[in-house]
């Protein structure tokens, strides 16, 4: 393995970590405690998501990104997964996937 690439590597993935206040990016609703994991929300319930875990890009593709909506419809037990509603589709996540979702509920 090249040393340079692994260092690169190394870094990019440090850049995304959570810190103390358990923020994924600096400025993020969580540190003043208006974010929640996507598991957190009941079903029926709506947010906002705020911030999407840097190792979890393959939700971009499926409409889960920053700033859209997203409606939980379904949970199912067992940790089972989670159907969401996103824009004009709905997504099943597993559960490991919508605990790397950081968003901010709708009251």
């Amino acid at each position: 393995m090249n040393p340079k690439k692994h260092n690169q590597t190394a870094q990019s993935s440090t850049d995304c970590a959570a810190d103390d206040a358990g923020c994924r990016r600096q400025g993020c609703p969580r540190a003043r405690g208006e974010c929640k994991q996507l598991t957190e929300l009941e079903c029926g319930e709506t947010g906002t998501i705020e911030c999407v875990e840097c190792g979890r890009r393959n939700l971009h593709s499926m409409g889960v990104r920053p700033g859209k909506q997203i409606t939980v419809c379904t949970k199912h037990p067992f940790d089972g997964p989670i159907v969401v509603s996103v824009g004009q589709s709905t997504v099943s996540l597993s559960r490991s996937h919508a605990q790397n979702l950081d968003v901010v509920a709708e009251s």
